[in-house]
């Protein structure tokens, strides 16, 4: 009785509508596979607010050596915030596949995302990955579920399962990516055949994989831009739990989205987007900084922890004309410009509430020749055991090693680095780049 009753209302309900379920998802499928297939004409800024949980223990807590994952539960969106931070790229498709690259970069990079962005969880997909998994593979099984109502509009709710074949679900935290597969729900209008909705649920993670569950919410919007109307997510919330207990929250959003320009590049050398400012000096000029030489600093815009996310740009200026040590020799002149990016901006509440901005530059300008600039700055010791900073970052040569981190202790929800504020740095090699 259970099931003819569900048949009847189900039956009812498509009368009332004058819309049947299967011809309005076979004509928004349509409509998507395009949507989806025209996303590598066009370029977004992508940023992401993360955020970090510790989950409550369960009471029933595995013994020791059993895994953390047998006795997680789904992402619960509760328990102690520990941590925020917010990350920044450009991203567009290129052959199905997503590309980032820093804000204002020249040129795209063909690396997994988590080569540029080297700390905290990292995903793809928002962007296009989903649109394109979920609607335009033949693999992919739907089924009707029922209507919906949201904001006086009608909706349609459909249930879908991607096979491993076919998913573009791939996460990365401490470990390798993995891809999984994964099902969820999507609501379009029967009206206008768009989607409104996407909901992600992983299936059956690997085993080795450094995360037990993950889920991820994208509601859809048309966002103009050129002379079309594009479909993108307004925003997308990942939540992820990882197999140490934590759990983390990636919400992202896509702003000044604009048309794929013919000049832009893909870069497919990991140092050539880092590179390409003095590469195009022609080498007239250039200096050559010896290793350990004292550089002080003063950065030429405040950086506001409220917006400002790592892959920022930032300039400093040189305060003190840079010698060579026991010669009159200048090498950077008072003033010379040096350029980089943020690398972390993080806000962390336990066991003491700081800020820490990390900062790296790579190149200065003088008299119009661009050389090659790598310097570091060290945080005070002392700060750092007192606030119990874990430095570790997962990069290696001397790209981790030119960095400058900043430690800021405040009970405040914000802090401003004020433009002029001045630090020193001792330069690292690079007569042999």
């Amino acid at each position: 009785m259970r099931f003819v009753s569900l048949f009847l209302a189900v039956a009812i309900s498509h009368g009332q509508t004058g819309r049947d379920p299967d011809s309005v998802l076979e004509r928004a499928r349509v409509r998507l596979r395009e949507a989806a297939r025209s996303l590598d004409q066009y370029v977004c800024i992508e940023t992401v607010n993360r955020s970090y949980y510790q989950r409550a223990v369960p009471r029933d807590t595995p013994p020791a050596g059993q895994p953390a994952c047998s006795q997680t539960a789904a992402p619960s969106g509760s328990g102690q915030l520990e941590a925020t931070d917010r990350v920044r790229l450009e991203v567009t498709v290129s052959h199905g596949s997503e590309l980032h690259s820093w804000p204002g970069a020249t040129r795209f990079d063909s690396r997994d995302v988590d080569e540029l962005i080297r700390d905290g969880p990292v995903s793809t997909g928002a962007f296009g990955g989903y649109l394109s998994s979920v609607f335009d593979h033949p693999g992919v099984t739907f089924h009707y579920i029922g209507e919906r109502s949201s904001d006086g509009k009608t909706l349609f709710e459909y249930g879908y399962s991607v096979p491993l074949a076919a998913s573009h679900f791939a996460v990365k935290t401490d470990a390798a990516w993995s891809n999984t597969a994964y099902e969820g729900e999507f609501r379009i209008d029967p009206q206008s055949l768009e989607l409104e909705r996407l909901t992600i649920r992983t299936h059956e993670v690997p085993s080795n994989a450094a995360f037990c569950d993950a889920s991820a919410t994208l509601n859809y919007q048309r966002v103009h831009i050129g002379n079309n109307d594009v479909l993108l997510p307004r925003q997308s919330q990942l939540e992820i739990v990882l197999n140490s207990g934590k759990e983390t929250r990636n919400v992202t959003t896509f702003t000044s989205c604009r048309e794929y320009q013919a000049e832009s590049e893909i870069s497919f050398d990991g140092a050539a987007a880092t590179e390409t400012a003095a590469a195009q000096s022609g080498g007239r000029g250039r200096v050559v900084l010896p290793i350990g030489l004292t550089v002080t600093l003063a950065l030429t815009t405040p950086i506001d922890t409220e917006t400002a996310a790592a892959g920022d740009a930032v300039a400093a200026s040189v305060v003190k004309a840079v010698r060579r040590p026991g010669s009159a020799e200048e090498l950077v002149p008072a003033g010379a410009v040096v350029k980089g990016r943020i690398r972390r901006v993080e806000h962390h509440l336990f066991p003491k509430p700081y800020f820490l901005i990390a900062l790296a530059f790579n190149r200065v300008e003088v008299q119009g020749a661009v050389s090659f600039f790598v310097v570091r700055h060290e945080p005070d010791p002392a700060l750092v055991d007192a606030l119990g900073v874990n430095l570790e970052v997962r990069d290696t040569g001397i790209w981790f090693w030119g960095i400058g981190t900043f430690l800021f202790p405040t009970n405040k929800s914000h802090t401003v680095i004020p433009a002029g504020f001045e630090s020193k740095w001792f330069t690292l090699a690079t007569g042999g780049r």
